[in-house]
């Protein structure tokens, strides 16, 4: 067999092996979040459309929601592995829930403004924003 096909095989098994480890070769991986980032009651697929709804998209870029491509705030891929919430608390669940329901009763300096969703909404939003590792 020619070399070139051999590599180019070789290639192809070790992107199709990348694919099914999850490691991200085509793109921000949708998992499930590690244990301590699961939001009770939260549903990552009412998050989507809660997302949608709400302005998120005209600000963020949002891996897997279509048209999520604003500039004014941070890309909010891999949002599961970030240290801080608005850069002021822990990323943990009821940091986040908080942040999303009033951003700038937590940092008055935010440019975030207040979305206007529930506690419900605002948990089905962080149960997404965990799936983005």
């Amino acid at each position: 067999m020619p070399r070139g096909v051999v590599l180019l095989g070789s290639l192809l098994v070790l992107v199709v092996a990348g694919i099914v480890a999850g490691v991200g070769l085509v793109g921000p991986a949708e998992r499930d979040p590690p244990p301590e980032l699961v939001v009770a009651g939260g549903d990552p697929e009412r998050g989507k459309e809660v997302i949608r709804r709400s302005g998120c998209t005209a600000c963020h870029v949002i891996p897997g929601i279509a048209g999520a491509d604003g500039l004014v705030g941070p890309p909010l891929d891999h949002f599961a592995r970030r240290a801080y919430v608005g850069g002021v608390l822990p990323n943990r669940p009821q940091n986040l829930v908080a942040w999303l329901l009033d951003p700038p009763a937590i940092d008055e300096k935010t440019a975030m403004p207040a979305p206007g969703i529930s506690e419900a909404e605002a948990r089905d939003v962080a149960a997404y924003l965990y799936r983005l590792h």
